[in-house]
């Protein structure tokens, strides 16, 4: 590569726009990052890190181009994790129609990079395509020198320390592609397989949620949230059917062509089964729920009908409770299944294991895993969290996601055998489903999330799974990231990225929140509450609350609230429980400005300015539709607004109600009163900055492939 290259958001690109780039049968015009495929006309508009992705390719055919050089080129300013990289390279190998495994344009060169391998030829606008000469016959292959490039750009830009550090985190965490790992801790010598990866799904859009025919070859998945597909096994489709609302957790029956799945119906959950060409077989009566996971057949006592065992999350008394129920098709019954639970345990899913009996998957409060029969005993243990699970039937294992970032599988035998299974770098494993071969179908995901600042500026991008962006008027944003594996609280502050808590366990962070006179930020680690100045976390103490806190926030800057749906308390800033009391309602928020409590319950905001809240004295602010009050989270005021997330047939919402108005007595029709600020699907969290700018955290960019892992060999033992 020449000395003098510089990455395209350099200075030294400023000619690009006068530049055509010609290749097989594509043209790439820069300018407007417009592809053309020029036999049939069809131009295609590429996000613009795609495009920068394509562009340095394109001026260096035949180049090795390493991960960390195309991570620093497109990324100079920002900590950015490797699956953005995969990102890339995914969506413009779909647009190229360019495999992989068979590439004609973009080669994998294994632990060194990547190399555009098809000749390519530069156009100006004044000459013409005979005029012409190639920029590649036979180059070459070369690997650009990353070290001397980041220096060049740190001179261009000096580079804060924390730039620095989170280039050299993502050069150590850089892997290329799928490989297989070796059996770890085994209490017995194991051979567990070795596989090869094979694409089911490559065409454009989001495959997830997916499931394989224990006999048959049939497989099935949800595409782009609202679509069923169902395929053979090598991926081509047989089947599919949109549908008016999202549909999840496709489930095979054991030995006919039967499939249930989930279609969420405003409120409620609808379980359907439906043949593999589409037939529907049976529609159950929708009930009452905030998610649900994947069925599992279970064979009839009577074989009369089928049953299925149905684990879902429903409220009880204010509180979410995950739930088991056998349901059974001939009669439309409901029996509540009594899973055996100890103090601190909370059911997670249910599957199908070994001589086909049903196990149940639990949590304790240590984050700690253990499956179960119906009886409670325990058939194996874990000791982190477990949520992605499936039986192989050939190695008498349970397979699941690991202990941190979910980018490896896991084996585990109730003998003590254990082993890894496989591990990528390429996304993070969403669902699972093995067939009576041992061939395991995964739906394998990438997505990106920008954190941005007061001018729309990303300053932190991930593939994390959530956040809580919350700025102030200093221009400081916020936030919390998994992108280590478990929940950290970060601040952007003056240019540079802070971690402000080192954690080690599973505890999650659902709540963050700054206090009225921005010195220090609140948030929670489930349970417990925490505390943080601007350098790291200045104390954590216990909530004393016995169930999920559904709310936490500042009173004033010496005291906190918390909310757990049954009981509202107060604390010091040491810690100190200072008043608690009982409380019925759907959620609790405080507004500091004007010193007075907001309360939604029976569908409607309400409002006391007395410290005691009693209910019977609760004055109605605004009654609201139940679009907009199901499953409320994310409560807010900026300035005078009052802003909320909910989910309707599990497609997110976001609103605004204007406080001013009604605290002065005027009257508002729900519809006028309440306004729809923003919806879509997959939005995890929201902010609004002082000015009134919105913020979404929300699987963005988001790719997702269905790979089939297919036992080859036996590692040797």
């Amino acid at each position: 590569m020449s000395a003098a290259f510089l990455p395209p958001n350099s200075a030294s690109v400023s000619t690009a726009p006068a530049v055509i780039w010609r290749f097989a049968d594509f043209e790439f015009q820069p300018a407007q990052d417009l592809l053309l495929y020029v036999p049939d006309g069809t131009t295609s508009k590429l996000e613009p890190k795609v495009a920068e992705l394509l562009l340095l390719f394109l001026q260096q055919p035949g180049e090795v181009l390493s991960q960390d050089f195309l991570q620093q080129s497109l990324w100079p300013y920002l900590v950015v994790e490797q699956n953005s990289l995969y990102q890339l390279l995914t969506k413009l190998r779909k647009l190229l129609d360019d495999a992989s495994r068979q590439p004609r344009y973009i080669k994998t060169i294994p632990k060194k990079g990547y190399c555009f391998i098809a000749p390519v030829t530069a156009l100006t606008k004044a000459e013409p395509a005979a005029a012409a000469s190639p920029v590649i016959s036979a180059a070459p292959v070369l690997t650009p020198d990353p070290v001397n490039s980041i220096t060049r750009r740190w001179q261009l830009s000096a580079w804060p320390r924390w730039q620095l550090y989170g280039s050299a985190l993502v050069l150590l965490a850089a892997i290329a592609g799928f490989r297989a790992v070796a059996s770890f801790g085994t209490d017995k010598p194991a051979a567990p397989p070795q596989y090869e990866v094979q694409e089911v799904s490559y065409a454009l859009g989001t495959e997830f949620d997916v499931d394989a025919h224990p006999l048959a070859d049939l497989l099935a998945y949800v595409k782009d949230v609202y679509s069923l597909e169902i395929t053979d096994k090598t991926g081509q489709v047989l089947y599919q059917q949109r549908f008016s609302e999202r549909i999840v957790k496709p489930a095979w029956h054991d030995s006919q062509k039967l499939l249930a799945f989930w279609h969420f119906r405003e409120d409620s959950c609808e379980l359907q089964i439906r043949s593999a060409t589409g037939a529907v077989s049976h529609i159950a009566d929708p009930v009452a729920c905030l998610q649900v996971q994947k069925p599992v057949w279970q064979q009839s006592v009577t074989n009369a009908a089928e049953e299925l065992v149905l684990v879902l999350q429903q409220k009880q008394q204010q509180q979410k409770q995950w739930l088991a129920y056998l349901y059974r098709t001939a009669t439309r019954e409901w029996v509540p299944i009594p899973v055996p639970l100890k103090p601190g345990q909370q059911l997670v899913s249910a599957v199908k294991g070994w001589q086909g009996e049903v196990f149940y998957l639990l949590k304790d409060a240590q984050h700690q895993s253990l499956l179960i029969d119906i009886s409670g005993q325990v058939k194996l243990r874990w000791s982190y969290p477990v949520w992605l699970i499936a039986f192989d039937p050939t190695q008498g294992v349970m397979v699941t996601n690991d202990n941190a970032k979910h980018t490896s599988l896991l084996a585990k035998a109730p003998d003590g055998r254990q082993y890894a299974v496989f591990n990528t770098a390429q996304g993070l494993f969403t669902s699972l489903g093995i067939d009576q071969r041992g061939r395991l179908f995964t739906g394998l995901e990438a997505w990106q999330v920008d954190i941005r600042d007061k001018d729309n500026l990303p300053v932190f991008s991930t593939s994390s799974i959530d956040y809580l962006p919350v700025s102030n008027s200093l221009g400081e944003t916020a936030f919390m990231s998994r992108r280590s594996g478990v929940c950290e609280v970060y601040l952007h502050s003056q240019g540079r990225v802070q971690q402000l808590s080192q954690y080690q366990g599973y505890d999650f962070v659902n709540f963050l929140e700054w206090r009225p006179d921005l010195s220090m930020l609140l948030s929670n680690r489930d349970l417990d509450i925490v505390l943080y100045d601007r350098q790291n976390t200045l104390l954590q103490f216990a909530s004393q609350a016995q169930s999920t806190l559904l709310n936490l926030g500042w009173v004033d800057n010496e005291r906190l609230f918390s909310f757990d749906g049954k009981t509202l308390r107060l604390y010091n800033l040491q810690g100190r429980l200072l008043q608690q009391q009982a409380l019925a309602a759907d959620n609790v928020y405080f507004d500091t400005a004007q010193q007075r409590w907001l309360v939604h319950r029976d569908l409607g905001w309400y409002q006391t300015r007395s410290a005691d809240i009693d209910v019977k004295k609760l004055q109605l602010l605004q009654q609201l539709q139940p679009q907009q009050a199901h499953q409320m989270q994310n409560i807010r005021i900026r300035g005078n607004q009052l802003y909320w997330q909910s989910d309707w047939s599990k497609h997110d919402y976001i609103w605004r109600l204007a406080l001013t108005d009604m605290a002065s007595g005027s009257q508002h029709k729900a519809a006028e009163a309440v306004q729809l600020v923003k919806s879509g699907n997959l939005i995890w969290h929201f902010d609004v900055t002082p000015y009134g700018d919105l913020t979404i955290a929300q699987m963005d960019a988001m790719q997702g492939d269905i790979k089939m892992l297919k036992p080859v060999a036996t590692k040797p033992q």
